[in-house]
């Protein structure tokens, strides 16, 4: 080959290259398009509806002292575990001690009195009993001797006057027989003229009443646990709010001396708008994020949800607003009573389900379509879409796991149109 053919030669190729250079850069034929895609694979979609919540204990109780007096001492602190009834403190007041003592020397000084007047009244009773006795022996002495006197009068034995003089006895010895048995049972309701019986236990009856408040009174200087729990708080000193209240410190009736939580759970409490509460029900699955717990997502349930709604919080806002109660499924060291919270509802939560971005959704008139990768080839492919949310939604027939479909559904595709796919990952569960 002569210089001149090898100089052609050369050129030809570099035209070439040229010519295959400029076809790669140029734009593609009308006959495809480069687009994102994705791959269909079955996952969880789920429907959140979000609020905010505060992280706390389900049952916590603050514990008041119920007496005032000095502080005598003090067993557990911030942190302690206790078990229902253990002494947490105990209160110094000479004034309870001594009426405590003065009502229950008044309350024994009156059980005693009871039994002294029930003996009274039995003897009474026996004198009584006495005296109706006699009154019943004089009158049947009294007829025995009228009767006999009578057989003699009738015999002319004895003259009138002595038959009229033993029935004026006989009529007397009554009179004192009747009135001795009208004073038997008058005394039985009097008590027979001594301290009754009724009396004295009525006496009883309200020293033992002052009593029982009054021991009441001195029990409440021991403040004990009302359940098994964690003390949260104690009550700091009058002059240093610092510094937890030391034995000698002033306390005084009503005042809060300790907060206890009952076991280690929280629970999450939010608000729900009221146009919300219709979405939501008992048992749903909630998850609770924070910014106090990065990185942590906390399962959880909706235990209560309050009958009623009350105003919102925020007071630039006139809606209404219902206490729900989230239940944590799990705890994590990091909780503390008073965190704020995310908290997500998922009001739906569908696994398995084949779900595709909103965005490449085509509605034509009454359908509703996606576009379906096939062969490097778009074809457009009815289906039939059930639960959405505000970015994706569950298509319930027209597509299988597997399929890739173009994630953006663009108005420039054309069934047959050639695909150069941007591969994306799959739709994420969440919104």
């Amino acid at each position: 080959m002569n210089k001149n053919a090898r100089t052609i030669v050369i050129i030809a190729i570099g035209a070439l290259l040229v010519v295959g250079v400029v076809l790669a850069l140029r734009p593609h034929s009308s006959n495809s398009i480069a687009t994102k895609t994705l791959k269909i694979e079955p996952t969880t979609f789920v429907v959140k509806l979000p609020e905010n919540g505060t992280v706390m204990h389900p049952h916590m109780e603050t514990i008041p002292a119920l007496v005032g007096g000095n502080l005598a001492s003090i067993t557990v602190k911030a942190g302690s575990h206790v078990q229902a009834g253990e002494l947490l403190a105990t209160i110094e007041n000479p004034s309870l001690d001594a009426n405590a003592a003065g009502a229950l020397a008044d309350y024994q000084s009156s059980v005693a009195n009871v039994k002294t007047a029930a003996i009274q009244e039995r003897n009474a009773r026996v004198q009584y009993q006495a005296g109706v006795d006699t009154a019943r022996s004089n009158l049947n002495e009294a007829l025995r001797v009228l009767k006999a006197d009578e057989t003699l009068y009738a015999d002319k034995a004895i003259p009138r006057s002595q038959l009229d003089a033993d029935r004026a006895k006989e009529e007397q010895a009554k009179v004192t027989y009747d009135q001795s048995v009208e004073q038997l049972r008058l005394g039985a309701v009097t008590g027979y003229g001594t301290s009754s019986v009724q009396a004295a236990k009525a006496q009883a009856l309200k020293a033992k009443i002052l009593n029982d408040q009054a021991q009441q009174q001195l029990g409440f200087e021991r403040i004990t646990a009302p359940f098994n729990g964690i003390i949260q708080s104690v009550a700091t000193r009058p002059t240093d709010a610092n510094r937890t209240i030391l034995p000698g410190d002033a306390v005084s009736a009503g005042q809060a001396m300790f907060t206890i939580a009952e076991g280690s759970a929280y629970v999450v409490q939010a608000q729900v708008d009221e146009q919300d509460v219709h979405a939501i029900a008992l048992g749903m699955p909630v998850n609770v994020t924070s910014e106090d717990f990065p990185k942590i997502t906390l399962r959880g349930h909706i235990e209560r949800i309050s009958p009623i709604a009350t105003r919102s919080t925020d007071a630039g806002s006139t809606a209404r607003e219902v206490l729900t109660t989230v239940a944590l499924d799990e705890t994590n060291p990091v909780l503390r009573d008073g965190m704020t919270a995310n908290v997500d509802i998922l009001t739906t939560s569908i696994p398995h389900a084949l779900v595709v971005p909103t965005a490449a959704i085509v509605r034509v008139k009454k359908q509703t379509k996606v576009w379906v990768v096939r062969n490097g080839k778009a074809h457009e492919v009815a289906v039939v879409l059930g639960k959405s949310n505000d970015v994706q939604s569950v298509v319930r027939s027209g597509i299988v796991a597997g399929d890739t479909i173009i994630a953006h559904a663009l108005p420039t595709l054309r069934e047959g149109m050639g695909i150069v796919p941007i591969p994306q990952s799959s739709p994420s569960s969440s919104p």
